[in-house]
């Protein structure tokens, strides 16, 4: 893969430059067009976070949408309950119903395989909910 390309991907797979995104509309371009310039020192640097973000995005479940089919939707709870989180404290930091994660998760544990939380936080991480 070209270089770019997999810096741009490894970026901006990530969670938090989606976040980032949504209140700095201008991020994406912004990022481009730091990717465009020249300078060794530079391009170095953005390979280097590019391959950290990479390692994280593989860490934090990036994969779960090719692997599985989820839906962004789907992807943000999966990673929130393998990290430890409740059906609770999703619906309420992210302003949905329970009924609405429970039936996410529903659709997520259809997709994966797999019936309970804990297997699903295995699945992910490797391990079981909230020991990462």
């Amino acid at each position: 893969m070209h270089i770019d390309r997999f810096i741009w991907e490894a970026l901006t797979q990530s969670s938090s430059f989606g976040r980032y995104a949504e209140l700095y509309p201008s991020l994406p371009d912004r990022v481009q067009a730091i990717m465009n310039l020249s300078d060794p020192k530079i391009r170095q640097r953005l390979k280097t976070l590019g391959m950290a973000f990479a390692r994280r995005n593989e860490r934090h479940g990036a994969w779960l949408p090719d692997k599985y089919g989820l839906t962004p939707a789907e992807t943000r709870i999966a990673i929130y309950l393998a990290r430890g989180g409740s059906v609770a404290s999703f619906a309420q930091e992210f302003g949905v119903s329970k009924g609405t994660v429970r039936t996410h998760l529903k659709a997520i544990f259809a997709k994966t395989g797999v019936r309970r939380q804990v297997a699903l936080a295995t699945l992910i991480t490797g391990r079981p909910a909230g020991t990462e």
